[in-house]
């Protein structure tokens, strides 16, 4: 991915975040594929798995793309949220299972990674549309 000097802060921090992602999703799916998970659940885990593996490289084009992007960065932040309350959901039902810090901080990333991704976007998205200085 060569870099666009024309590129705005906004832009490269939608860039880093979509690679974070892509990172997190690939990693924790092949985790999971590989672990599954309780016999009476497997099927669902590995499935889910599956879906992870497959955002990928969703994220990925989109970071290598991000300034042809529009409204599907957007879309592209609504299951890193969905994942950070889905987490909320978990801990509330079970407890926060050890390390807690390291999933408490898993949950503030999911949120965090999201709001960022759609602020930064829409930063960049005003820049675009904003009339060029003369």
């Amino acid at each position: 991915m060569a870099v666009d000097p024309r590129d705005t802060a906004a832009n490269t921090i939608v860039r880093l975040c979509l690679l974070l992602a892509t990172a997190i999703t690939l990693g924790g799916g092949l985790q999971q594929l590989a672990q599954g998970g309780p016999a009476d659940a497997d099927n669902v885990h590995r499935f889910m798995a599956g879906a992870y593996i497959g955002w990928a490289p969703l994220f990925f084009w989109a970071a290598a793309t991000i300034r042809r992007q529009g409204m599907l960065v957007y879309f592209l932040a609504v299951p890193i949220f969905l994942g950070g309350v889905g987490r909320l959901v978990s801990f509330s039902q079970y407890d926060i299972p050890s390390p807690a810090e390291f999933l408490l901080a898993s949950a503030l990333l999911d949120f965090l990674l999201a709001i960022v991704i759609v602020g930064a976007h829409s930063t960049a998205l005003r820049a675009r549309r904003a009339p060029a200085a003369a």
